[in-house]
């Protein structure tokens, strides 16, 4: 199998390497969120492993790109340092297939790679994201309100899609053009706040429909959820 293998240290990147293509798979390592992005465009994958930290990025932003964004299908391993339960629970909820924590071990490493492969033939993955009135369709790169579609562009699907992901965090300028045009550094930042004027205006994102997209002052951009329990 080809799996792609997002992890920024150097020496845990060669033990992955070296245990993965010991056991007869192919591995292309990433060591940020941006080179991976461009690497889904160039090469194709069955597997994924993702780390945690990530110097431009979280691995769990880049799990919910690779499930509700890009809708990719694959088995994904999810591996980090932390082995709390809620890390845990969130990492599967994102859509990671298995988890490992660290230090790896060899043979545990390539042992749940191969059970992961054993399943590409019948993957179950995550197709829609549905919140309140809102769905979101991975496949079709569709948002569809109260029923209604709604037409974006595929960077618009990208930036609502991290958006209803990270529902009710506060997201800041700077990682919203990492994550979603992949540029990072001192970049302007009034094309972020054009799309993010253009989602509200496109989905009504006002507060009408219990859910509002409110504009931080000086730090980014938060989807507030204010839906009444049913």
């Amino acid at each position: 199998m080809h799996i792609g293998v997002l992890e920024d240290d150097p020496d845990q990147q060669a033990f992955i390497e070296i245990c993965l293509e010991g056991a007869g798979h192919r591995a292309r390592m990433f060591s940020r969120a941006s080179e991976f992005r461009r690497g889904l465009q160039q090469y194709q994958f069955d597997m994924m492993i993702l780390d945690w930290y990530l110097p431009d990025a979280s691995g769990m932003d880049v799990l919910a790109h690779l499930r509700l964004h890009d809708g990719w299908k694959g088995p994904v391993l999810f591996v980090t340092a932390s082995q709390e339960e809620e890390t845990v629970v969130k990492a599967l909820a994102l859509g990671a297939d298995d988890f490992l924590g660290k230090p790896l071990r060899p043979r545990e490493l390539v042992a749940r790679v191969n059970a992961l492969a054993r399943r590409i033939t019948t993957p179950a993955p995550r197709e829609r994201h549905r919140l309140g009135e809102y769905e979101l369709h991975a496949s079709q790169r569709q948002v569809s309100l109260a029923g209604r579609l709604i037409l974006l562009t595929e960077r618009e699907y990208r930036l609502v899609s991290l958006l209803f992901a990270h529902a009710g965090e506060l997201l800041s300028r700077a990682h919203l053009l990492e994550i979603v045009w992949g540029q990072k550094g001192d970049i302007a930042t009034r094309t972020v706040d054009t799309h993010i004027s253009r989602l509200r205006r496109k989905l009504e994102l006002d507060g009408r429909h219990g859910i509002k997209l409110q504009s931080i002052y000086q730090h980014g951009y938060r989807l507030d959820v204010q839906l009444s329990p049913p």
